[in-house]
């Protein structure tokens, strides 16, 4: 029931690579004799209908000189907010790149295992005489290829692991009056 302002705020989340984890919209009513900043009032704003009528010009002119301070008061706010998101999201990502990286170990050990297997094949071929030298050679090279492709994709999820916050940018704002 207090004057104020509601600032609508974007706040968004990319990991490593540049890919957008989340983006949202979030209203902060700050009021104007506390500066005392809600987001569950800044949604109850946003939610209302808007009312037509003449409001107080005193009100309007003090919320207009006090805007910074609203502002300031909004952005403390939002600040921690976004903190307290960002550390959720962290430890979601965390909890998903763990167990893509023990899938991950899981293949690359059956897949070693796998190919470890016709080199020992060939191995054993080529002790009875039979020139392996060719398909030996071919298994190692994908042995390798198979390191290099786990090693990419494990540096690929230590990037999607991390969550980077964009500062939050005021996408509205409207002078809160009560009626």
């Amino acid at each position: 029931d207090q004057p104020g302002i509601t600032f609508v705020y974007k706040v968004a989340f990319e990991d490593a690579t540049g890919k957008t984890i989340r983006e949202q919209l979030i209203p902060v009513y700050v009021d104007l004799a506390g500066l005392d900043a809600q987001r569950s009032l800044g949604e109850r704003v946003l939610d209302a209908d808007t009312i037509h009528a003449r409001p107080d010009e005193s009100t309007v002119s003090r919320l207009l000189k006090q805007r910074d301070e609203l502002e300031d008061a909004a952005e403390r706010y939002i600040s921690s907010l976004v903190a307290e998101i960002r550390e959720d999201l962290l430890e979601t990502r965390q909890h998903d790149v763990r167990q893509e990286l023990s899938d991950l170990e899981s293949y690359e050990q059956a897949e070693r295992d796998r190919i470890q297997s016709f080199i020992d094949s060939y191995e054993q071929k080529a002790t009875t005489g039979s020139d392996m030298r060719i398909a030996i050679r071919n298994q190692k090279q994908r042995l390798e290829q198979l390191e290099n492709r786990i090693e990419s994709r494990k540096a690929e999820l230590r990037k999607r692991e991390q969550v980077i916050s964009l500062a939050p940018d005021i996408e509205a704002y409207c002078l809160t009056l009560p009626v």
